[in-house]
């Protein structure tokens, strides 16, 4: 009967209002938000039939407050449905419905932003219907992450594939059933969803998305706001997609502002006049409600008062046509009943699909009385008639057959009826109940009782086959064996043909009281896990069946329900809800991460992992130092600890993904990720393994210290300055200890610990001769690399520098000089300084001046220290900006003789440029281009006096950015 309604959707659809004017909502719009989200057009329900040109009444909708039909466009109209794209419509609060639509193939396009579909209203028990579409091959609302109420229906699609990956139950928030009828014969591909993270699709080349998908797409993937749903484009709660619960003004909100008032309905918040003049509602409290509870009524302000006691408010709902009965197939009909409170008619149940109950309980709150008679037969769904409590009188105008006001017929999931929040009478006629499998006599006793009728009239089933209100106690042991390991027993005489035993972990103190969470399809979605037993798969002693619990996690709670069905019993056995610990394992690996980091001490985070039971915790410390005579192998001097790389180049440029792409490398992370865990799991120490479990001595080089079990951080003090240390941290109880965490941390440097304590720099009289003394750091930042030697001649009075020279060394060459450097230069300099080269970077250390060579410091002076001294000299830059060039201090011995030469001609030409300068003179005023010469030349120099920052990478250790306070280019040049 459902599939005939169904596809005689197309006819009832024509019974709906056919709406399709706009309401434009003007609300404030954050300046600051992207375009694309300060558009905002909210639309009435849409029906489209007939004529595809009015798929435009949904162009640029962002919200459908209602419902969308497309229905009855054939294929004689020439639709080209590839020509309409909706990408602004993220919302639809009731129902979507596609039928008897020719020429659509698929559907990805139409609606590629559709983000939820609110379920409000339903058609039928539905949210999403799709039947009857003779041209439809895929299914793909490739932003669709909910249905948040109601279910959906697909059948008669006969060329549509690839629906076996999509995930039914998550896109469905709510309890119920979905029917998904296909033929599938025409396909000839099944989906796979290989790369898609959620492992599920609606098709091969679109993955699904699921309702906890709350990750921007704009900002590399960051957490949305808790409110949002389905995305969103920037962190706030007005930058969502879409809310998942109440919008105001476009910001997502748990609960409206007081000044404004919450309609259900649309999952909105309005002002007062949006509520009473655009949607014509009324006040109630804090929500904007279309019609008045009961006991209240209207006041001029358009706000729902209480009535006084003789005013009769009350709403009267009758049928179309006289002398029919409200009758309720699904979740849809009883919302029509929303609101009245007398019903001029008899009510009929016959619901068979899965319903959430708590919709009907909604829809129904306002029924106070009923006319006739209230009758529920054949609805195989029902597990409860608490949805009816609020009624509290019925009249049996007319009667079921004559005699019942109450029918209860053939509904065999019945297991209880409902409780009267008020006194429930009868004023005509009796209670029928028969046929309802699970309903015990005691329940239906115990309802008789509670409601005033003619109790001769009642007809109640009685017969041998007394349905019990509660199975019999099954005596269950428990005894824990090990820690994965639980052995159950039982009586044999309490076992029927099938066992089935439930399951699950659950956390310290928590408990189940309600009976009614152990059932099958609950147990099923709130993940407890289950095993069907039967009595040849039992150990058996004589007397008592015995069962071993396997496979369970170590120091671990659990609750154990065992029941028995089947056979000849006339009744079910349920032992108790049993709570059980296993026993402790050897902890696993703990967790150890860095918070933070100085130059002398690290700050640790430690933590259990996975069920771990610890005592303590064993921290191993070793110092990893740097090796000094490995890092003096190499000369960097001539191989500086710089590299310097083009981060525009081919090989650095990321290329774009798709779609497609992304989910490959999710799907690769996740591989590598479980790849890792089963790695661990399995060669980690444990009782199960104790071949994988090491013995842990002390060796001489490393600390080891024993930490309490409830420590989360701990902070090591008293470290070396920039060293390397490993850190190894276990957990351990009185079994043993977990395999190793290991962590390599470098501590910070600091910014003076290279500085030299005694530099010194003196220049030999009467030779060219400049001697510079001074030791190692006294606590440097890791290994010195190299000194590099800056010398200048500065004038005092101006502070410009004239001349500068530069020569570098390494740490093992001025080591082996006696920490003293000698150089021979043919220039006056009078300030000098070093720049000292570490593992962490570089500094420069304060110019002090050159004085003359006492007679104390030429005695100490080797006179053939130049001579062993590893030197690199480099050369001022040159005024075109060329880098320097790299002079050997072998070079500069073997060509001292040339250089001389040149220095003597040089002076020469200086002094007869001197003499033609001090002839012209005379002539002084006669040139004024001469004039100017020397001014001119003094400007230029100056204003080519500039500072240089530089940034180097120091042997991939850190970034060092160094900036030179001197006026000189020349001083900087190395």
């Amino acid at each position: 009967m459902l599939l005939n309604r169904l596809m005689l959707l197309a006819l009832l659809a024509s019974l709906l209002p056919q709406q399709g004017a706009f309401e434009n909502q003007t609300r404030t719009v954050n300046p600051n938000l992207p375009a694309r989200l300060t558009h905002h057009k909210e639309c009435t329900s849409i029906d489209i039939r007939n004529d595809c040109d009015k798929m435009e009444l949904l162009e640029n909708c962002t919200i459908v407050t209602g419902y969308v039909m497309i229905t009855l466009v054939f294929k004689e109209k020439q639709c080209n449905f590839s020509a309409y794209s909706f990408p602004m419509l993220r919302e639809v609060t009731d129902f979507m419905i596609f039928t008897e639509v020719r020429g659509l193939v698929r559907i990805r396009d139409l609606f590629p932003n559709l983000t939820v579909i609110r379920g409000r209203r339903l058609f039928l028990n539905y949210a999403l219907g799709i039947t009857n579409m003779q041209d439809l091959q895929l299914l793909e609302f490739q932003s669709l992450v909910a249905i948040q109420q109601g279910h959906v229906y697909i059948g008669n699609c006969p060329k549509l594939c690839q629906t076996e990956g999509i995930n039914w139950d998550r896109l469905t928030l709510t309890p119920g059933e979905n029917h998904i009828m296909l033929d599938g014969n025409n396909c000839t591909e099944v989906a796979e969803c290989k790369d898609c993270p959620s492992r599920y699709c609606w098709s091969n080349s679109q993955c699904q998305r699921l309702e906890n998908d709350n990750l921007s797409d704009q900002n590399g993937g960051i957490q949305c706001h808790d409110q949002c749903l389905g995305g969103c484009y920037n962190v706030t709660a007005a930058d969502c997609v879409t809310c998942r619960g109440l919008s105001d003004d476009g910001v997502c909100v748990e609960s409206c502002p007081p000044h404004k008032y919450t309609m259900e309905q649309y999952n909105r918040c309005y002002t007062r006049d949006q509520c009473v003049g655009h949607h014509g509602h009324y006040t109630f409290g804090f929500d904007c409600v279309p019609f008045c509870p009961s006991g209240y009524k209207i006041n001029s302000q358009l706000d729902c008062v209480r009535c006084s006691p003789n005013e009769p408010c009350i709403s009267v709902c009758t049928p179309d046509l006289q002398n029919e009965a409200f009758i309720v197939y699904n979740l849809a009909d009883a919302h029509e009943l929303y609101g009245c409170q007398i019903l001029n008619s008899s009510l009929v149940f016959t619901i068979r699909n899965k319903v959430q109950e708590k919709q009907l309980a909604h829809s129904l709150s306002t029924i106070r009385e009923i006319r006739g008679h209230l009758k529920i037969y054949r609805s195989s769904q029902l597990t409860s008639l608490q949805f009816l409590k609020n009624i509290q009188r019925i009249h049996g105008d007319p009667l079921e057959n004559k005699y019942y006001a109450l029918v209860l017929y053939d509904n065999k999931e019945i297991r209880e009826l409902w409780t009267p929040d008020a006194e429930l009478e009868f004023l005509n006629g009796g209670m029928y109940m028969h046929r309802n499998n699970k309903l015990c006599n005691r329940h239906m006793r115990e309802f008789q009782a509670q409601v005033i009728h003619d109790k001769t009239l009642d007809s109640l089933q009685t017969n041998d086959q007394e349905v019990l209100c509660g199975p019999a106690k099954l005596l269950l042991n428990v005894h824990v064996r090990s820690h994965r390991m639980v052995q159950l027993s039982w009586l044999k005489s309490q076992t029927s043909v099938e066992l089935e035993l439930i399951y699950r972990p659950v956390a310290e103190g928590q408990i189940y009281p309600e009976q009614s969470e152990l059932e099958a399809p609950i147990c099923t979605r709130i993940n407890w896990q289950r095993r069907l037993l039967f009595p040849e798969q039992l150990l058996d002693n004589g007397t008592h069946y015995n069962y071993q619990l396997d496979r369970l996690t170590s120091d671990t709670r659990y609750a154990l329900l065992l029941r028995t069905f089947g056979g000849e019993f006339k009744r079910e056995a349920r032992s108790d809800l049993t709570f059980v610990r296993t026993q402790k394992d050897i902890p696993e690996p703990p967790q150890l991460q860095l918070s933070k980091k100085t130059d002398n001490s690290l700050t640790l985070l430690l933590s259990g992992s996975g069920n771990s039971s610890l005592d303590y915790y064993e921290l191993r410390i070793y110092e990893l130092a740097d090796d000094a005579a490995y890092i003096d192998e190499r000369d960097y001097c001539k191989q500086p600890a710089v590299l310097l790389q083009d981060m525009d180049g081919d090989e650095w440029s990321t290329p774009v993904e798709d779609y497609d792409d992304c989910c490959s490398h999710q799907q690769e992370l996740s591989d590598d990720r479980r790849f890792i865990e089963d790695m661990r799991s399995q060669y980690r120490c444990s009782l199960d393994e104790p071949t994988n479990c090491e013995l842990w001595q002390q060796p001489k080089d490393s600390i080891q210290l024993h930490l309490s079990g409830n420590t989360t951080t701990h902070i090591l003090h008293d470290l070396k300055r920039y060293h390397l240390y490993s850190l190894q941290l276990r957990a351990c109880n009185e079994l043993g200890c977990s395999s190793h965490t290991t962590l390599n941390e470098r501590t910070n440097y600091t910014l003076g610990g290279d500085f030299l304590p005694d530099l010194s720099a003196c220049r030999v009289p009467s030779t060219d001769e400049y001697i510079v003394r001074f030791n190692d750091p006294v606590q440097p930042n890791g290994v010195i690399l190299s000194y590099v030697l800056h010398y200048r001649n500065i004038l005092s009075d101006s502070g410009t520098v004239m001349e500068s020279h530069v020569n570098c060394l390494t740490r093992r060459a001025h080591a082996a000089a006696d920490f003293e450097h000698v150089a021979l230069l043919n220039m006056t300099f009078n300030q000098c300084a070093v720049r000292v080269h570490s593992l962490a970077g570089d500094v420069l250390t304060p110019f002090v001046p050159i004085n003359w060579c006492d007679e104390e410091q030429r005695s100490t002076h080797r006179p053939h220290a130049h001579s062993t001294t590893t030197e690199q000299a480099l050369t001022n830059k040159t005024n075109s900006g060329v880098a320097s060039t790299v002079t050997s201090p072998t070079t500069t011995a073997s060509h001292a003789r040339g250089i001389s030469f040149f220095v003597v001609c040089f002076l020469f030409g200086c002094l007869a440029t001197m003499l033609w300068v001090m002839y012209k003179r005379r002539c002084w005023r006669k040139l004024p281009g001469l004039r100017h010469y020397v001014p001119v030349r003094e400007q230029w120099l100056r204003e080519r006096q500039q500072t240089e920052d530089r940034e180097i990478l120091v042997d991939g250790f850190e970034t060092v950015r160094f900036h030179n306070n001197n006026n000189s280019n020349n001083a900087d040049a190395y």
